[in-house]
């Protein structure tokens, strides 16, 4: 709530005015003002990057129209030729982009568990420049020991990347563990309504800042004025929403682990999550994800059927209980042979844990997977 803009100087309003103008009065062109052009800069969408820098404890904000353009943005601080080390185990849009458009500029990318360091160590190449965390990675959680990675990879001269997006800033900080970039897609947990589209990169040097704004004011993926003061808002109640969803989310993998029809629970709040000592060390918190694997895949249409709060859709971190399937929403974007691969098939749902009451959203999906089948 406090991260340096408290009162609006013109006004001494307590929230930042909406600035819609694209264009501003310049009285001596050669002494321009601070805004010249809203795509190269406008005070309402720089007020939530400049929050955001705070929070992630970077040195600059860039927001841009979806946490798909803040990912291809830093994409695009890549040359042809070089190489990427991804995790493995990231969201379907992040390798649609990387094979569906960057290939073809000759930028390559292996998907890799980040969180085996012997692995990532053997992807690399002499042509490899930048390692791409997702962290949570999604759909399976493994988290990734960041402050690990980036010794290595600082060795080799390699730009870290961290997609904070599951985590958030308010249970980790990706920079202060030795990574140069943090990305999300404010669309999730920092909206927190489902009623935006936003993403965000911040910084951890000048430099590495200078060229991101160089992307984003030549490219123009800019985040529009009303959905940076959407963005801000969601913001101030990030902590609150995060506290009673990932507790909730606790209840429930607790509950689900004990279920007959769930054959597994990945939350790393779980002691038998292979992530969680590394999560317990580095984090804050667990967060409000968790994925699940029924016994039966023909269970998961009649499980859909019967939910009665939670909701089913592509989207995660809204106030709802947002169920997806990652087969046919957030993982749809790959082929059949990368799902295989990724262990990603017909009997995984992932759920985004809201704000109902833990007991109400615990009765709602056991019932639903008792009257299954």
């Amino acid at each position: 709530m406090h991260t340096g803009y408290e009162v609006d100087p013109a006004t001494q309003a307590v929230t930042p005015p909406i600035f819609r103008a694209t264009t501003y009065h310049q009285g001596d062109p050669w002494d321009p003002p601070a805004y010249d052009y809203a795509r190269s800069g406008n005070p309402t969408r720089h007020t939530f990057e400049a929050a955001m820098a705070a929070l992630e404890q970077g040195v600059r904000g860039l927001a841009f129209a979806s946490g798909m353009a803040a990912l291809t943005a830093a994409f695009m601080l890549c040359s042809q030729g070089d190489h990427l080390i991804v995790t493995r185990d990231c969201q379907g849009g992040t390798q649609r982009v990387l094979r569906g458009v960057f290939s073809r500029f000759g930028i390559q990318a292996s998907y890799i568990d980040t969180d085996d360091m012997q692995a990532v160590s053997d992807a690399r190449t002499s042509d490899t420049r930048a390692i791409l965390i997702e962290n949570f990675s999604n759909p399976f959680l493994h988290v990734t020991d960041i402050s690990h990675v980036t010794q290595w990879a600082h060795e080799f001269g390699l730009l870290v990347m961290v997609d904070n997006t599951f985590i958030t800033p308010y249970l980790q900080n990706p920079l202060s563990l030795g990574a140069d970039l943090v990305i999300h897609s404010a669309t999730k947990m920092i909206g927190g309504h489902s009623d935006i589209t936003a993403g965000v990169c911040v910084t951890k040097d000048e430099e590495l800042a200078r060229q991101l704004y160089f992307i984003q004011n030549a490219c123009g993926a800019i985040l529009s004025p009303d959905d940076a003061y959407m963005s801000l808002r969601g913001l101030h109640t990030l902590p609150v929403r995060m506290d009673r969803a990932q507790q909730t989310a606790m209840e429930l993998a607790v509950a689900l682990s004990n279920h007959p029809r769930i054959q597994s629970v990945y939350y790393p709040g779980l002691t038998s999550h292979p992530g969680h000592e590394t999560a317990v060390r580095t984090m804050r918190g667990f967060g409000q994800m968790l994925t699940i694997r029924l016994k039966d895949p023909t269970w998961v249409p009649g499980f859909t059927r019967h939910l009665r709060l939670a909701r089913v859709g592509a989207g995660f971190g809204g106030t709802e209980t947002i169920v997806s399937l990652p087969e046919l929403h957030c993982h749809a974007a790959l082929t059949p042979q990368e799902r295989q691969e990724r262990h990603i098939s017909s009997d995984v749902v992932r759920i985004s844990v809201g704000l109902e009451s833990s007991a109400d959203l615990i009765h709602d999906i056991t019932q639903a997977l008792t009257l299954t089948g």
